[in-house]
């Protein structure tokens, strides 16, 4: 008997993952042993095999993602493998301008000066096929603000002809309307949108245009109203700081599903001196939290949020964390990455610049990326290369080449720090995040916790946590999912 597979999968690979299983229709990257790899390259409509003579659980692997085939039917050409030249990335963080409509008093990047330009339409169409070169299939368009761009639906049809998923579009809302969703829909394409509400009567003097703050309310209900999903962030000042709760429990009421709100980078446009009396200290900015952690349990905590690196939690869950505090053993921290996004995720800047966040494209140590106009995006994401080793930076690494982190009592708990907040004002980029430091040799994770435990306990009474998941066994997963 031949079989074939499943009109959804793809056989993928990539320099250094060659066993990979990709679902357009969930915009996922499956990877498996060769064992099961092989089995999966014979459902070639042209190999005879005896399902029921497989082992129970090579035929429970099989089950959905292959079909009986028909007479002389042959896997079809874009099922068939495809090796990618470079490494596997999930997904890039990409700027198609670096110019903006707002005005706004913290932009790290200087988008109000277009600080960083704006790709043409022919760099930007030399972008879209050097991800779809190197196997990306997912993409998050951001800026400056990236609908101001006349030709933002030609681009949309770009990456949806070349089978890329716009999975979020970063605006400041001002241009969303009927219209661009009528059209994205009409591409295929249902992306999230993260916006950024910065404080309820706030958010125009923060960004410069009057008529913001209604304008990105607006623009959350039409959002809501047309099913996508809708994050927001949020940047804390001194005139802010006391609007938290109210616009936490609007934004929610509104249908935003999540929240990140800290202290904005001193970099860029917030890094000017006629800003300075605005900027909270570190200090000011965990105290704010410290206050509102147990206002947000008694609100029930109305939304999935984020407040700086310090507390974390979505509704639903077992538990609140904190986002500085990664345990990492002596024996782990050889192995586990400094930054577990960047091992899959990277930044395109407007200007070409390669990072491997988008925090660091005006950073100190911004010129040593490297740019995709003068270098293939392929030769930069390569195996081994030397943007991949920054990428790939381990806890161990950190350690080692930082003074600081390797004699501190705390490394086994924050893991050195963001890299992002290492280079911000320099060019190590294995130096200790200041941030993180702070946050620990000031007691703060003591005084969070006492802030955030019986508040959250007195929360779990009223709203019970999700029941945990079947299969919690870490036991790992060899079958594909099946699709959609």
């Amino acid at each position: 008997m031949t079989y074939v597979l499943n009109s959804p999968f793809r056989l993928r690979g990539w320099k250094d993952r060659l066993g990979g299983i990709y679902c357009p229709e969930r915009n996922r990257v499956d990877f498996i042993g060769k064992e099961q790899y092989l089995l999966l390259m014979k459902c070639d409509g042209a190999h005879d095999i005896d399902v029921d003579a497989l082992p129970e659980n090579q035929r429970k692997f099989l089950e959905g993602v292959i079909r009986k085939a028909g007479f002389l039917e042959f896997l079809s050409p874009v099922q068939e493998y495809k090796l990618y030249p470079a490494s596997y990335k999930r997904s890039v963080h990409w700027s198609i301008t670096g110019a903006c409509n707002f005005k706004c008093r913290h932009c790290f990047m200087s988008a109000p000066h277009a600080k960083h330009g704006a790709p043409t339409h022919g760099q930007i169409i030399q972008i879209a096929d050097s991800i779809a070169e190197c196997g990306i299939f997912d993409v998050d368009i951001t800026g400056g603000e990236p609908l101001i761009r006349d030709d933002f639906l030609d681009i949309v049809s770009a990456l949806t002809d070349r089978n890329i998923e716009i999975s979020n579009i970063y605006t400041n809302g001002w241009l969303v309307d009927e219209k661009l969703l009528d059209e994205l829909e009409k591409h295929g394409q249902h992306p999230s949108f993260q916006l950024s509400f910065d404080g309820i009567g706030m958010h125009d003097f923060l960004r410069g245009v009057p008529g913001s703050e209604e304008k990105t309310i607006s623009a959350i209900k039409l959002l809501h109203e047309h099913g996508h999903g809708i994050s927001v962030s949020m940047c804390m000042h001194r005139k802010n700081i006391d609007t938290l709760r109210e616009t936490v429990k609007l934004l929610a009421s509104l249908g935003v599903s999540s929240l990140k709100a800290g202290s904005m980078m001193d970099l860029g446009e917030w890094a000017q001196p006629e800003v300075a009396e605005l900027q909270l200290t570190p200090r000011e900015n965990l105290e704010m939290i410290e206050r509102y952690i147990p206002q947000y349990f008694e609100d029930d905590a109305p939304l999935s949020i984020m407040l700086s690196g310090a507390f974390m939690y979505t509704p639903g869950d077992s538990d609140w964390h904190i986002y500085y505090k990664r345990e990492c053993s002596a024996e782990e921290e050889k192995k586990a990455p400094a930054c577990g996004v960047l091992t899959e995720n990277f930044y395109i800047g407007a200007d070409g610049m390669v990072a491997p966040c988008m925090g660091m494209c005006d950073c100190g140590y911004a010129e040593n990326f490297p740019n995709l106009f003068r270098t293939p995006l392929r030769d930069i994401i390569a195996p081994g290369s030397d943007f991949n080793k920054l990428c790939s930076t381990t806890v161990g690494e950190v350690r080692d080449k930082s003074g600081k982190c390797r004699d501190c009592k705390y490394i086994d708990r924050c893991a050195g720090g963001c890299r992002n907040g290492a280079i911000m004002h320099g060019d190590n980029y294995y130096a200790p995040d200041e941030e993180n430091c702070f946050f620990f040799e000031n007691g703060w994770e003591e005084r969070i916790t006492a802030a955030a435990k019986p508040a959250f306990e007195e929360y779990i009474k009223r709203c019970p946590p999700r029941k945990a998941d079947d299969g919690g066994s870490g036991e790992k997963k060899e079958t594909v999912d099946n699709c959609p």
